[in-house]
């Protein structure tokens, strides 16, 4: 009987973080960090990253006059909009819990070798 690890958020967005600098196969990092399988691997890829790679943040200056424009090009743009900004929010609360998740290693890393990591406010 095979005993399946639960892994916590913070630990998914480590290895998630860890094999895509490593550049390896998504089998040869599963195989190498006690992944079950490489479709939980894409599972997580899915759920936890944005759905594209470095989303620009402008958005393209509309030329067309606003009152030669149809129904159907205000329709058009409103739903290429909303794909926008679903991709900007998921960006965002990936950006969220990777912020989280160094958080929690720094405080890891103070706690396990009692040192002072974070800077102080008001060091010189």
């Amino acid at each position: 009987m095979k005993h399946y690890k639960h892994h916590k958020r913070s630990e998914i967005l480590s290895l998630l973080r860890l094999y895509h600098e490593s550049g390896m196969s998504k089998k040869g990092f599963c195989r190498i960090h006690g992944i079950s399988s490489p479709s939980l691997l894409n599972f997580w890829l899915s759920k936890y990253e944005p759905a594209e790679k470095g989303v620009p943040l402008h958005v393209e200056e509309i030329t067309e006059d606003m009152s030669n424009r149809s129904k159907d090009s205000y329709r058009e743009e409103n739903a290429e909009l909303k794909k926008r900004l679903k991709a900007l929010e998921k960006a965002l609360e990936f950006s969220k819990l990777e912020t989280e998740v160094r958080d929690l290693m720094i405080s890891r890393a103070e706690e396990y070798f009692d040192i002072p990591i974070r800077k102080k406010f008001g060091a010189k």
